[in-house]
This record gives structure tokens, C-alpha cells and sequence, in this order.
């Protein structure tokens, strides 16, 4: 807040010293008005020499007012032209452009752009830091998130996006909170993939043991949508794990079948040869 009336009051100054020295700078270059200088040094000059008589010096002095002060103002306006100490317009000014950028600035702050502001730069700066940092960290970022996700205008595009940055950093806790807050707050609006990503999430949260929370995950998955291909992986995973190699094979085949990237059915091949290589020995 401080830096922002600070930045304010510079912004104005800065325009106060502008409007301040315009007038000054603007008549020291005026035409006109070096032509009424030029005009008295002039007739001083003509006034001066003595061996010109009262007439000759009154026509001089005509011809040079007719050549040098025919386009200048006339005395009133000429003052106001060179005024050098003009106070009230570029006060004037500055207030003006005070209020104008402190209301661009402190009324969206006023309505919550500032507590925005602050979750944007801690989650940001969460995302960016160390991971010795990130420990310390992680508590107020989760705090900073639950506020975020329970605000009303918060879209469910924006809780999903930000699942899949703290995923790209291994934050699978993180991640996982946000899929639950998702699931929770858009049940019906959200794609049934979703269900078995967070199943995904969990496992690795979980360091890759299917703990009670993972297998309920699991199940739901699996019951919205039978064919999804990540729910099928970690079904086949489980199954594996449990030495129910042919139960996996068939899991990771149906995977297999129903993803369209290749990188995920060349990652299911390989997990498909490893059971293969196995039952060949």
C-alpha cells in the first residue's frame, strides 16, 4: 500500500513540475515577446543619438513599432502569456491526477483485488522457490488456496489449472487438495476424467501405495467412467501389486485401447512387456 501512494505522489509531482516550468519556459523563447525587448533597446538607442533630430527619431521609432510589434498582443494579454509564478493550474492539476490514479488504483483494491493479489504472488512465488523453501512454505500456501477455492467466483477451470502446476512441480498434496475442492464444489459440471485423475494424484501423494483413500478414489473413478484409461493404469497397477498378473495384463490392455496420446500407450507397452518378460522366464 505504501509503494502504491508513493508511486501516486511521484506520478504527480512529476506533472506539477511539468505544468510548473511550462509557462517559463514557453515565454523565455517567445517570439514576441523578444520583440518588444529588441523594440526598447532600439528606440533607447535612437533616443540616444545626437545627431538626429526629434522628427527623424519619431519616424524611426514608428517604423521599428510598425516592423517588430505589429503581431504582438496587447498588454493584458501579453501577462498572462509570460506569467512566470502560475501556481493555481498545475496544483490544479496534481490533485487532479492524485484522485484520478487513486481511484484507477485503491477502488478495484477496495473490492478484493488486493487479497487477489497477494494469493496470486504467494502461490506464484510458491511455484517458483526452492524446495527447502517450498517446505517452509507449504502450510500458508494451502491456507492461501482453501480461501481462494471457497470464494464464489472462482471458476472451476481456474482450481484445475492450478492442480496441474502444483503437479508439475510434485506438489501432489497441493494437487490433490484442489481435485478434492473441485470434485466438491463442481461435482456435475466437471468431466468424469477428472475423477480418476485425482485417484492418479493420490498414488503418487501416497508414494505409490494404494491406501484406503486411494482405492475409494479408485472405485469412484472407475464407476464414472469404466473405460478411462488412467483408471484402467491403476487398476492394473494395483492388481500387480497384489501378484495378480493376468488381472494387470487386462487392465493395462483395455488402458492401452482407450487413450488417444501415444505417450501413454507407449508407457502401457512397456508395462505390458515387463509381464510378459516375466511370465517367459
Amino acid at each position: 500500500m505504501f509503494y502504491l501512494l508513493l508511486t501516486i505522489t511521484l506520478i504527480s509531482l512529476i506533472i506539477y513540475t511539468i505544468v510548473s516550468f511550462y509557462p517559463t519556459n514557453r515565454s523565455a523563447y517567445d517570439r514576441r515577446e523578444q520583440n518588444i525587448e529588441l523594440f526598447k533597446a532600439e528606440k533607447k538607442n535612437l533616443e540616444l543619438n545626437p545627431n538626429l533630430s526629434q522628427e527623424s527619431i519619431n519616424l524611426l521609432v514608428n517604423e521599428r513599432e510598425q516592423i517588430l510589434l505589429q503581431d504582438v498582443p496587447k498588454e493584458k494579454e501579453l501577462v498572462v502569456l509570460t506569467q512566470k509564478k502560475a501556481v493555481f493550474k498545475p496544483v490544479f492539476i496534481s490533485v487532479i491526477t492524485f484522485l484520478a490514479i487513486s481511484v484507477i488504483y485503491f477502488q478495484p483494491l477496495s473490492l478484493g483485488s488486493l487479497d487477489d493479489l497477494q494469493t496470486h504472488q504467494a502461490i506464484y512465488g510458491f511455484i517458483a522457490a526452492d524446495l527447502k523453501t517450498r517446505d517452509i512454505e507449504r502450510e500458508s500456501v494451502i491456507q492461501e488456496l482453501n480461501s481462494f477455492v471457497n470464494k464464489t467466483e472462482t471458476t472451476a477451470s481456474e482450481i484445475y489449472s492450478l492442480s496441474n502446476e502444483f503437479r508439475d512441480i510434485n506438489e501432489f498434496l497441493i494437487s490433490s487438495l484442489l481435485l478434492k475442492s473441485l470434485i466438491s464444489k463442481f461435482s456435475d459440471e466437471i468431466p468424469a476424467a477428472i475423477f480418476a485423475e485425482y485417484a492418479q494424484i493420490l498414488f503418487f501423494k501416497e508414494k505409490n501405495i494404494f491406501s484406503e483413500e486411494v482405492d475409494t478414489a479408485l472405485q469412484i473413478a472407475l464407476k464414472k467412467s469404466p473405460v478411462n484409461a488412467i483408471a484402467l493404469t491403476l487398476k492394473g497397477i494395483k492388481y500387480f501389486q497384489e501378484g495378480e498378473t493376468d488381472l494387470a495384463l487386462n487392465s493395462w490392455e483395455k488402458a492401452k485401447e482407450n487413450t488417444k496420446y501415444e505417450s501413454e500407450k507407449a508407457s502401457i507397452q512397456e508395462a505390458i512387456n515387463t509381464i510378459k518378460s516375466m511370465k517367459n522366464q
